[in-house]
């Protein structure tokens, strides 16, 4: 038996090597490359800035970047954009100028200084502003009126923005004439910086209100060097094969534009010039001083992104800020304005596409913060909806004017319009779910009338702490859906799982049913057939249980086949299990103290429940707190990417807690087993139960080392737990089945004459000083010295009553009655109970000390007592 045990071992583990599937890292290549670009995509802006705040800080700027400087800005710009196109660079100062550009288109912006709002009927400020009123033009060049409409935004200085307060900002909020140490309040006084005070206005809403004007915004086209051009043929076009022509919006009329006036542009003080709007193609009303990024960097006074927003050009980006100081006459640190530079989402949207457009792959970046907008995504999603503005909801017309649509942001919850977007949507939700594992891939099944498949997913956060973003970098890559975990018919698991189903079914009903038929057979009686027979049946369950692991994986089918196998199992081994301890209790084996007791059928049966009742609370537990459910799981290696769906626990309590309580059962029904091993194997199944707990302890453990230690599907594993539960019902039923039937046949070969009615008596040999183990029926017992074991059998009930002595042997002898025993010698009497009575007598001994009227030495042949009253003499019997 150990040989072929060991055979099993060899031959499951060669299966389980076999199919045995190899995991290694999966390729981030895709995310590390894209967080490697974002970081130089937004590294660029904080290095151009810091290189154009220290060339102002050296005064490389004649006027410290005030209007006169614009053109040195535009040339040094365009310089810095050549290793860096996808920037916009800008400045904004404190007095409402601006001037930038950039390369993605290429042009120009240019603000003279001053605030807007400045109403017409005010005869001073008329005659101050009236060259900004006309300095508007249309789409075709016409020059029109700087009005601001109903809503529009303006800047209302306080004290004429002349008189200066500390800066919002932590540092200048602190009262340096409370700190005592001069060191302390000298850096205290460096650290603050001081503002002008103005206020943000609206127009009213109403027709009556007094018409105010604005400073325009202008765009220019620019040449190779950067500066405003309008002479044709030298317009530096993005895209274009050489240099161009510079056109008004509408695409057709030539810019030709010589405007003259005052402008600060010429030098301020009076000073005329008509070069202010050379190249100037179109304009329209910003002023940087209510733009959240520069009102967030006067704010907080420290180099930030800021969060998406909408451009003035109706698009969706993202702003870095640097703010700019001068000292003035009193040594105070004046905050003067801010040098920016401008991200569009849609720039972001193009690298994404340019590197990943036509490939499976989709990159998406998501905000970490709620609601979770989308950044960009290589789809083409640029994160902006253009709606209109009267109502949000409904989209923008295609043919629009440009005047009635404006964009809107969308969270990653809205993403719905197509199958793409769903796939983006859900991903995010399943990894924010998963809370965004660092180093596991997440799989998304996406179930749609046009595609159905699984998508491998991976997230990478991008932040910078200094400036403020965090982002989530989504890669969602498609994987090919294995159905190796599933049993289904016509598979070639399926065949073999049926076959193995088959025989342990086929194989352990046989054996029940010769063992039923045979129960009355004075082999099987000894053998306790009830217990016997129920363990026979949970072999049977146990191998029909594993028809469960047929079907699709649920979360119903994966529930059911946790219940099933488990429940099964232990029903089988609990008969076996209480059969050995009712022997270990009743034998004695290891009691200090002899007593005697009686064990019924009943009460073993009582025994059995506990242990089914605590494996039925462990799986209604684990139904509500951490069920078997079915789970997407991706497998992958150096080559590809697989879809796996596999029934699955959250945490490994439950294997632990079941290795612990099957495995415990198992461990002490061995220990038991053994203690008991001395009996005579013909009077008791000591040797068979000590077997089957060999067998299934071995067994069960190769199942479970091989499970854990090894990366297989789950059809394949399951199909293995089939056969190691095939091995382990057939095997242990032969183990009490085959003897006892070829015991049976043997007999019946070979018939012994019997005597005339004769008693069947007990021979015991040894000094008997504790009470002597019976068997349930009316019996005689005979002494000697000269044995140290006994057994005892019986023809109707297993049934033992016996207490801890010294060892002795029985064996039944026949014998015919002689003359009644006239006076008993401590004779042991017992009264035979009803066959069909579960409870047993206890072993009573009457009369005095058996060595009363004759010592040890005087009983070398055996004496006979029957509780009939006869007494007879015999040799000795022998085992």
């Amino acid at each position: 038996m150990l040989l072929y045990h060991n055979y099993l071992t060899i031959l499951l583990l060669l299966i389980a090597t076999s199919v045995m599937a190899t995991k290694s890292e999966f390729n981030y290549e895709i995310g590390k490359r894209v967080l490697d670009l974002l970081r130089e995509y937004t590294d660029a802006p904080s290095k151009v800035l810091e290189f154009l705040s220290n060339y102002r800080e050296k005064n490389a700027f004649p006027h410290g970047l005030e209007p006169q400087d614009r053109d040195i800005f535009f040339q040094l710009g365009d310089t810095l954009l050549t290793a860096n196109p996808r920037l916009l660079l800008f400045y904004a100062l404190e007095n409402g100028a601006f001037a930038g550009n950039q390369r993605s288109p290429t042009f120009a912006h240019y603000r003279e200084p001053g605030e807007s709002g400045y109403r017409l009927d005010g005869p001073v400020h008329m005659e101050k502003l009236q060259k900004h009123l006309d300095s508007c033009i249309d789409e075709n060049g016409r020059q029109v009126p700087c009005l601001l409409g109903p809503g529009e935004s303006y800047i209302e200085c306080i004290d004429n923005c002349t008189s200066l307060q500390r800066c919002p900002d932590e540092d200048s909020q602190q009262d340096c004439s409370a700190v005592e140490r001069a060191e302390e309040r000298s850096l205290c006084e460096s650290n603050t910086k001081w503002c002008i005070s103005y206020a943000t206005r609206s127009i009213p809403l109403s027709d009556d209100s007094p018409k105010r004007g604005y400073i325009p915004f202008t765009f220019y086209c620019i040449d190779i060097n950067g500066l405003p051009t309008q002479t044709p043929g030298e317009n530096a076009e993005l895209g274009a094969d050489g240099l161009g022509n510079c056109y008004h919006d509408d695409g057709i009329t030539p810019v030709n534009r010589q405007v003259s006036g005052d402008y600060a542009y010429c030098g301020g003080e009076g000073i005329i010039c008509n070069n202010t709007f050379l190249g100037g193609f179109t304009s329209g009303n910003y002023d940087p001083r209510y733009r959240p990024w520069y009102i967030a960097t006067k704010q907080n006074q420290v180099p930030n992104w800021s969060e998406p927003y909408e451009f003035y050009t109706h698009n969706i980006g993202i702003t870095f800020s640097r703010p700019i100081y001068s000292i003035d006459e009193e040594g105070k640190t004046i905050f003067t304005g801010v040098l920016a530079s401008d991200y569009s989402l849609d720039g972001i949207a193009s690298f994404l596409t340019n590197n990943y457009d036509g490939s499976d792959t989709i990159v998406t970046i998501v905000e970490e913060a709620e609601p979770n907008y989308v950044i960009a995504s290589s789809t083409g999603i640029t994160g902006v909806r253009k709606v209109l503005i009267e109502d949000n909801s409904k989209p923008c017309p295609e043919d629009n004017d440009g005047d009635r649509c404006m964009g809107v942001r969308i969270p990653i919850s809205d993403l719905n319009e197509d199958i793409m977007e769903q796939l983006i949507s859900t991903t995010y939700l399943t990894q924010k779910e998963k809370n965004f594992p660092v180093s596991e891939l997440i799989p998304v099944r996406v179930d749609h009338d046009d595609f159905r498949g699984v998508y491998a997913s991976h997230t990478i956060g991008f932040e910078t702490k200094e400036t403020g973003i965090s982002w989530r970098i989504m890669i969602m890559c498609p994987v090919p859906v294995q159905d190796d975990d599933t049993i289904m018919p016509g598979d070639s698991m399926f065949q073999l799982l049926i076959t193995s189903v088959s025989a342990g079914f086929i194989l352990c009903v046989l054996q029940l049913v010769l063992f039923i038929r045979n129960r009355r057979e004075k082999e099987i009686i000894a053998s306790d057939w009830r217990f016997t027979g129920v363990f026979l049946a949970g072999c049977v369950l146990l191998n029909l249980a594993c028809l469960s692991y047929i079907g699709p994986n649920t979360d119903a089918t994966c529930l059911t086949r946790m219940w099933v196998i488990h429940f099964f199992f232990v029903f089988a081994l609990t008969p076996l299990f209480v059969k050995t301890y009712r022997l270990y209790k009743l034998t004695g084996v290891g009691s200090i103290i002899p007593r005697r007791q009686t064990i019924s059928n009943a009460r073993t049966v009582l025994m059995a429940m506990p242990f089914l009742a605590v494996e039925v609370l462990i799986l209604l537990v684990f139904t509500f707190i951490d069920p078997n459910k079915v789970e997407d799981l991706l497998v992958y290696d150096e080559s590809h990417t697989e879809n796996h769906v596999e029934c699955k626990q959250d945490t490994w309590a439950f294997f632990a807690l079941q290795l612990l309580y099957e495995g415990g059962l198992v461990f002490v029904g061995c220990l038991l087993a053994y203690k008991t091993r001395n009996m005579r194997k013909e009077y008791r199944d000591n040797q068979q139960l000590l077997l089957t707990m060999y067998n299934i302890a071995l067994v069960g453990s190769v199942v479970v080392v091989v499970f854990n230690a090894t990366e297989v599907c789950q059809a394949t594993t399951r199909v293995f737990i089939t056969i190691g539960i095939l091995w382990i019902t057939v095997f242990s039923s032969c183990i009490f089945v085959v003897p006892k039937l070829l015991l049976i046949r043997s007999r019946k070969l070979n018939p012994v004459e019997e005597d005339e009615p004769a008693r069947r008596t007990w021979s015991i040999v040894g000094n008997v000083t504790n009470s002597i183990p019976r068997i349930g029926r009316r019996v005689s017992y005979h002494y000697s010295q000269n044995s140290n074991s006994f057994g005892d059998q019986s023809e109707e009930d297993d049934d033992i009553t016996g207490s801890s002595g010294k060892k002795i042997r029985a064996c039944f002898i026949k014998q015919p009655m002689k003359q009644p025993m006239k006076q008993p010698m401590d004779a042991i009497q017992e009264t035979r109970n009803s066959p069909d009575d579960d409870a047993l007598s206890e072993i009573s001994r009457t009369g005095e000390h058996l060595s009363k009227g004759k010592d040890s030495s005087e009983l070398t042949k055996t004496d006979k007592f029957s509780t009939s009253g006869s007494m007879s003499k015999s040799s000795s019997c022998s085992s």
